[in-house]
Formats: structure tokens, sequence, C-alpha cells
């Protein structure tokens, strides 16, 4: 009875002692397999330097580019203001016509254009015709007014006809005008060449 018992507690003494050995064989082999992840967790933050590195690149190229076409386009803007203020040059020639006494039995010459009567005044002697030219390219008739009413009247010119008229008075003023246009006028002054005065005629 003794050795049987002894036999048996022996064979579970080896049962234990074995499934003891089993335990720690199986936990050195958990271990073992834990250890290979923690070096791959490591390797991933490598992936994410190469993405800063992209972002980068296109931000220079792209602020470099508007900057020297913009100062181009303002030098050829001012160009034209130099040429604006040379360009206002224009003359007004005052034509003056000096009024001179014209001798008797001669006749002078009074152009009316669009513009008027030129010259508007002219001074001549007793006995000096002028002669009315109408330049304008429409008709128009020339008379005298004022105090000088009814002392001629051209009747209708047409465009290039002409009237003359001779001033016989010995001295005095007339003045005339348009039918048509009151205030396109012209004056003639008769000057005697005895008296040292004209008179209204």
């Amino acid at each position: 009875m003794e050795n049987s018992c002894v036999q048996r507690m022996k064979l579970l003494m080896g049962f234990i002692i074995l499934l003891v050995a089993l335990v720690t064989v199986t936990g050195c082999t958990q271990t073992a397999s834990t250890s290979t992840p923690a070096t791959t967790a490591t390797t991933a933050p490598a992936t994410m330097q190469a993405t800063t590195v992209a972002t980068t690149v296109p931000t220079m190229v792209a602020t470099t580019i508007p900057v020297v076409n913009t100062t181009t386009i303002m030098a050829n803007v001012t160009a034209p203001a130099a040429n604006a203020t040379t360009v206002p040059v224009t003359t007004m020639a005052n034509v003056t016509v000096a009024a001179t006494p014209t001798p008797a039995s001669m006749v002078t010459t009074v152009v009316l254009t669009s513009s008027g009567f030129a010259p508007q005044t002219d001074v001549i002697l007793p006995g000096t015709g002028i002669s009315f030219v109408n330049n304008d390219n429409v008709t128009h008739t020339i008379k005298s007014t004022g105090n000088s009413t009814g002392v001629f009247n051209s009747g209708a010119l047409i465009p290039g006809a002409a009237f003359q008229y001779t001033f016989n008075s010995n001295a005095g003023t007339v003045t005339y005008a348009l039918a048509d246009n009151s205030s396109v006028t012209g004056t003639v002054i008769i000057q005697s060449l005895s008296a040292g005065h004209t008179s209204v005629a």
C-alpha cells in the first residue's frame, strides 16, 4: 500500500512539473512574439516627413511671377500724357484792315463770306465805288441801314454775284447790313479832302 501511494505521488508530482514546464515554455514564446510589432510601430512617422517637403515647393513659384508684369504696364500708361500738352497750339490771326482813303473814280471791293464783310470798315473819297461780292454759299441781300436807310439796296445776290454802288456825297458815314441777318454789318466812311470832318450821308 505504501509503495503504491508513493508511486502515485511521484506521478502526480511529475505531472505537475510537466504542467509548470509547459506553462513556462508557452509564456516565453508569447513574450517573444510581442516584441516584433514594437519595431514596426517606430517606422510609421518616416512617411509624414515626405508630405511636408511637397507642400513648400508650389507657394514660392506662385508669388514671384505677377510682380514683374505690373511694373511694365504702368510704364506704358504714362507715355500718352506727354503728347496731350503739345497738341492745342492754334494761332488766331487778327485781321485788321487799315482804312485808307481811296482816290476819286476808283473802285474798292468788299467781300461777303460766312464770317461777315471784309473789310468791315472802308474809308473812301467822294465818287468812289464799292463792289460788294457775295462769296458765301447762300443768297444774300445787302442794304443800307440806320440814318442811311434807302441809300442803296443790292437786291438778291446769288453766290458769286456782285453789286456795285458809287458814293458821290462829299462827306459822311453810311452803314449797311444783310437784309436776312442784321447782325452782319459794315461801314463806309466818306472823307472829304477839303473838310477836316465827316458827316452822316
